[in-house]
C-alpha cells in the first residue's frame, strides 16, 4: 500500500492521508518529490515534520517561522501551532482528537496543495470522520461516527451503521484502495498517490 494516499468524501471534500513517520513539505514541482507540494514561493524541500511517539516535530531546511517566531532547529508542534514557510506560506497544525495521536495540516494562506486539498492528515494511529468538532476530517451531514484505524499495513474501518465496499453483501472491516466506502450516510474512497 502506498504511504501517500488522497481520500474523497462526498459532500465533505478531498484530504491527503500520509502514512510515513516522517513527511517533507516543498514546492509543487516534479523534481523535488515531497510528500505534501504547494503552490507557492517555497523552496523545493522547505520543512519535515517527523512523528515521534505522540509527538509531531518541525524541521526547517529553509526559512520557517513557528507562530512568528523565526526557528533554526527542530521544534515541538502543538496545537493550533502555526507554521510559515518562505514568504507567507501559512499551515495551522491540530491534533483535535485527545484519543488519537494522528494530526491534521491546514492551509490557513490563500495558497494551495497539489493536488489541492481540504486537509493533510498525517495518519499515526486512527483517523476520525463525523459531526464531532473533535474528529480529525468534520462531516456535518453524519449521524454517527467512523473510524480508519491502522493495524500492519492494513487501512481497517469502525462503524455503528454497516459500511459496504464493491458489490459485497458483507460489512466491510478493512478498505480496498480505489474501491468507494458506502453506507447510509456515507460514502468515501482512497486513491494512491505519487509523488509530486
Amino acid at each position: 500500500m502506498s504511504d501517500r494516499l488522497q481520500m474523497w468524501i462526498d459532500g465533505v471534500g478531498g484530504f491527503m492521508l500520509l502514512l510515513a513517520d516522517r513527511v517533507n513539505i516543498g514546492q509543487a514541482m516534479a523534481s523535488a518529490q515531497v510528500d505534501i507540494p504547494i503552490m507557492g514561493d517555497i523552496s523545493r524541500r522547505h520543512a519535515a515534520i517527523k512523528r515521534s511517539g505522540d509527538e509531531y516535530i518541525v524541521e526547517p531546511l529553509s526559512e520557517v517561522k513557528l507562530n512568528d517566531q523565526s526557528i533554526d532547529g527542530p521544534s515541538l508542534l502543538k496545537h493550533r501551532d502555526v507554521m510559515t514557510l518562505g514568504r507567507g506560506v501559512k499551515l495551522q497544525f491540530t491534533q483535535p482528537h485527545p484519543l488519537s495521536t494522528s494530526a491534521v495540516l491546514k492551509i490557513v494562506s490563500r495558497h494551495r496543495t497539489e493536488p489541492t486539498c481540504d486537509g493533510v492528515v498525517l495518519l499515526a494511529d486512527s483517523l476520525l470522520m463525523g459531526p464531532k468538532s473533535n474528529n480529525h476530517v468534520m462531516c456535518t451531514q453524519w449521524q454517527h461516527d467512523v473510524v480508519v484505524y491502522r493495524q500492519g499495513s492494513k487501512l481497517l474501518l469502525k462503524s455503528k451503521t454497516p459500511l459496504f465496499q464493491a458489490d459485497s453483501t458483507q460489512p466491510a472491516t478493512s478498505i480496498r484502495i480505489g474501491e468507494t466506502v458506502q453506507g447510509e450516510e456515507v460514502s468515501f474512497c482512497l486513491e494512491p498517490l505519487g509523488r509530486a
